[in-house]
């Protein structure tokens, strides 16, 4: 999503285009625990209107009910990460080469085929980095998803829960293991840019 956004805002006017960079950076500098307060005052207000609507026009005494849980909490980093994505691949998108685009157009190339062979490949990178950042933040959350978790419960907030007992080997074990994940998923993600470089 963070990708499409910045692929989006990259056509735009300048003044819409500063007006979204700042909601963008605002999502980023803003505290945690004031986006986890804001997110989990917005997702009560949605609940408390969607909820009755789904009971008036659901044709069964049980209709789905929407309540904080994995849902929200995905809603909320997702959010959080979009942001983070839009302004990384957004930054790449405005060095690139416009002369290859419009070249690629003037080979009668479609547009589809000119993302997929042009803009794609000089993104690619900024999309990897977008990801794994995204991925470190929304995985090491605590802040956020203490607000909008409901009653379920991720690693960090196990953790965190678990660590005021005192550092157990199986902390330990937890904080190895996403390590050595960490490491894994970097080194795979150079080896995959490292691959897509045309060779000399």
């Amino acid at each position: 999503c963070g990708t499409a956004a910045a692929l989006g805002l990259a056509r735009v006017c300048v003044r819409t285009r500063a007006v979204f960079d700042a909601l963008l950076g605002a999502a980023i500098v803003v505290p945690g625990v004031v986006i986890g307060i804001s997110t989990l005052v917005a997702l009560v207000q949605l609940f408390t209107v969607v909820n009755p609507f789904l009971a008036s026009i659901w044709p069964d005494d049980q209709p789905p009910r929407l309540a904080l849980g994995y849902g929200s909490i995905i809603a909320a980093h997702g959010l959080f990460s979009m942001a983070l994505v839009t302004m990384i691949v957004g930054t790449r998108l405005g060095s690139l080469d416009r002369n290859l685009v419009e070249a690629s157009s003037d080979l009668y190339a479609t547009p589809l085929t000119t993302f997929r062979s042009i803009v794609l490949p000089q993104i690619m990178p900024a999309v990897v980095a977008g990801f794994l950042l995204a991925f470190t933040f929304s995985f090491d959350d605590f802040i956020i998803a203490f607000f909008v978790a409901g009653a379920q419960t991720t690693l960090p907030i196990y953790v965190f829960a678990s660590i005021r007992r005192g550092v157990t080997p199986e902390i330990n074990a937890i904080a190895t293991i996403v390590l050595v994940a960490s490491v894994l998923l970097v080194v795979l993600a150079q080896w995959q840019l490292r691959q897509r470089k045309p060779s000399n």
